[in-house]
């Protein structure tokens, strides 16, 4: 074999040795041995443990002592409290105890074996972070996978008995599970004592029940509500003989405090109290744990003014009170609110609890009445909005001009919060605030927790929901926010976000049409380039009430709820670009709906905080939305300058300036391209005027 090395050539010569084949390898065979160690199959720690919320809850499933005759194969856990609160008060949160998720959901779990949870289809990617490894996680929106029924079929034993809370859940639903069960040959068992008599006896201080909450109701200034609750209960019950019924039980707390023109701290987001109201023709009746109405609020009740055949006072019982009373109610027919779209009507407990021939089946008239705000609550919203707004570019001048450099999504919150509370008449929150950065605001439903915050760059955009609760009103809002240079990619998400919300704050639309119609106009812009969210476009907001409110939905999706929009509603607009693993794009605005001219309706926006400009593609607006977006932002410097000057903010006043700059037309700026000289000549003749006004100062000087 030749080789070339270096110039030089070399000669090598191989030779081939041809080896003997290799000697069969001698088989070993193996001896077993009970010493050998084998490796033990994967063991879930909680889902065996005994002592923990779920290990002790399915002792309790088979133990008499806590469900006497009724020995369980299964057990569900609803997630909210007597009044189908959408966000129940700390010492409510029975699934949270027994589960650990902090969430909306609902939980099954097995005597013997295992235990799944249903969440919202934007919360299931951080519950299964969350949850341990006892819990299957599942779609509740996603009407592909296992429903709950389907499951405790699936699993539970055949002829299971399967127990749930009834006071925990709506008729619909727990009639829902009832026949689909049933179909199988099991039984839906209501017990209402086993999952709080368990918590009340946890040993462990970090997971004892937290105390009720003790704050007294108090009255609602009749300077916000512009009705007396004399005069409510009157429409009430005027609407009750139109029905053809001689009472109603009121169980949604947002319609007991509208009612009685009271307010509690009972609700983490909302100034409710827990109680339940009867209204009945003949008299007024409360149900409220003791001590939880003030001696005002007695005496604006007239409590202490009740006679025989007296309607024109309240009678205060004992909140536990109300099953046994509506058991042996006289009136001949009761109404019992059915499920709206966030409200979920009365209790299966409660509906239950009332004679079969007395139950009338009606949506409540108190949603309408609440939803369509009168004069004072008009005015009311109006000033909560103008507060809220100080706070908010308070709070986002500081991020912006001092503060944004070591903030992450949780301290930016806090921020968000603390601001807030600087303002007067503020209560509380109206919502958790949810900061979210970078691929985290691509995720609709996200809450920023301690494994998944993020520091805040300025490489990406930050998305901040927030909301809050005013003597006088109920605020929401939500603005993206970018302290870089942001892409062309971003700035077309956000441009195309501000041009849904212009869509729908400019609509004019017959007032005979569903507000769920008119979401196609909001999301037109989006589906232009295939974009689309989750979540509706927007819902109703009470005043100084629940941020979600009764009757309208913004949702092309809904067949069922075709309410209109009415004179005096406040509704929310909540468009938003998710660009997944990347960033999010959202804006939200509160609007007020207001009467047309020809029969009908249009809008104008109660929240008054600028936009980012640096985010606004002005090739990308039209004409019209663009004299929009100046009017708005003229609007924000009219009413919410004077109360930044009045507060000594004047650094917050000059930044709201600079952030409604007018923003000028591309297309008018190259017509009038042409006419570049003449506006040359006018920029000399004014810089000849100032060079003239300076020289005769200092001459005067």
């Amino acid at each position: 074999m030749n080789f070339i090395c270096s110039g030089v050539r070399m000669t090598v010569t191989t030779t081939t040795t041809t080896l003997p084949p290799p000697p069969s390898p001698t088989p070993v065979t193996m001896a077993y041995s009970p010493e050998l160690p084998t490796a033990p199959p994967h063991v879930c720690a909680e889902a065996t443990s005994s002592i923990s919320p779920l290990g002790r809850l399915r002792s309790a499933m088979r133990d008499i002592s806590y469900v006497q005759k009724n020995v369980l194969d299964a057990f569900i856990i609803f997630y909210t409290d007597e009044h189908l609160s959408e966000e129940p008060s700390a010492d409510e949160r029975r699934l949270e105890y027994y589960s650990g998720w902090d969430g909306p959901g609902t939980a099954v779990v097995l005597a013997d074996g295992d235990a799944a949870i249903w969440v919202p289809a934007g919360d299931t990617r951080r519950a299964r972070a969350v949850l341990s490894c006892a819990w299957r996680v599942l779609d509740s929106d996603n009407p592909s996978q296992t429903s709950i029924s389907e499951w405790i079929t699936k699993y539970a034993p055949r002829s299971a008995r399967v127990g749930a809370d009834a006071r925990l859940t709506s008729i619909n639903e727990w009639q829902t599970l009832y026949g689909n069960l049933q179909r199988e040959g099991m039984q839906l068992i209501a017990i209402s004592t086993l999952l709080d008599q368990l918590w009340n006896e946890e040993l462990d201080p970090e997971k004892r029940r937290p105390e009720v909450n003790r704050v007294v109701a108090k009255l609602h200034n009749s300077s916000y509500t512009g009705l007396t609750w004399r005069q409510k209960v009157e429409l009430v019950r005027n609407e009750l003989k139109l029905i053809g019924a001689e009472a109603m039980v009121v169980t949604a707390l947002d319609e007991v405090a509208w009612l009685l023109n009271i307010r509690g701290r009972d609700l983490p987001y909302a100034p409710l109290l827990k109680a339940f109201v009867v209204v009945s023709i003949r008299e007024l009746r409360v149900y409220a744990p003791p001590g939880k109405l003030s001696m005002p609020v007695r005496e604006a009740l007239a409590v202490y003014n009740c006679f025989p055949n007296s309607n024109n006072c309240t009678r205060v019982k004992d909140y536990t009170e109300i099953y046994a009373d509506l058991r042996k109610s006289t009136e001949p027919k009761i109404l019992i609110p059915v499920e709206g779209t966030f409200q979920r009507g009365a209790s299966a407990a409660i509906a239950q609890i009332i004679p079969l021939a007395k139950r009338m089946f009606q949506p409540s008239p108190i949603l309408y009445f609440k939803a369509q705000k009168n004069q004072a609550e008009t005015m009311g919203m109006h000033k909560a909005h103008l507060r809220d707004a100080v706070a908010m570019c308070t709070v986002l001048s500081y991020m912006e001009i001092v503060g944004k450099s070591g903030l992450n999504e949780v301290t930016v919150a806090t921020k968000v919060d603390m601001t807030r509370g600087t303002q007067a008449g503020y209560v509380g929150l109206s919502m958790q605030t949810r900061v979210a950065f970078g691929p985290n605001g691509a995720e609709p439903e996200y809450k920023a927790t301690i494994s998944t915050n993020r520091r805040i760059f300025p490489n990406s955009t930050l998305v901040i929901q927030s909301g809050g609760q005013y003597y006088e009103g109920t605020t929401a809002v939500t603005r993206t926010l970018h302290y870089g240079v942001p892409t062309r990619d971003e700035r077309k998400a956000y441009t195309t976000v501000l041009r849904s919300l212009a869509a729908l704050a400019t609509l004019q639309t017959p007032a005979t049409l569903p507000a769920a119609h008119t979401d196609p106009v909001a999301r037109a812009p989006l589906w232009a380039y295939r974009q689309d969210y989750t979540p509706p476009t927007g819902y109703g907001m009470g005043a100084a009430l629940n941020r979600k409110e009764d009757p309208v939905v913004i949702d092309y999706r809904q067949d069922v709820n075709l309410h209109t929009f009415r004179e005096g509603y406040f509704i929310t607009t909540e468009p938003a670009w998710y660009e997944a693993g990347k960033y999010g794009a959202k804006l939200g605005n509160v609007l007020e709906v207001l009467p047309r001219p020809g029969g009908y309706l249009g809008f104008r926006e109660a929240t008054l905080i600028p936009y980012e400009y640096k985010l606004i593609d002005r090739n990308l607006l039209t004409e019209y939305e663009i004299k929009w977006l100046n009017a708005y932002n003229d609007r924000i410097r009219k009413t919410v300058g004077p109360e930044l000057k009045d507060q000594g903010l004047t650094d917050v006043y000059y930044w709201m300036m600079n952030k409604t700059i007018p923003i000028e037309s591309p297309r008018a700026k190259k017509n009038d391209h042409n006419s570049g000289s003449s506006h040359r000549s006018c920029l000399e003749i004014i810089l000849i005027y100032v060079a003239v006004a300076l020289s005769y100062r200092r001459n005067f000087n």
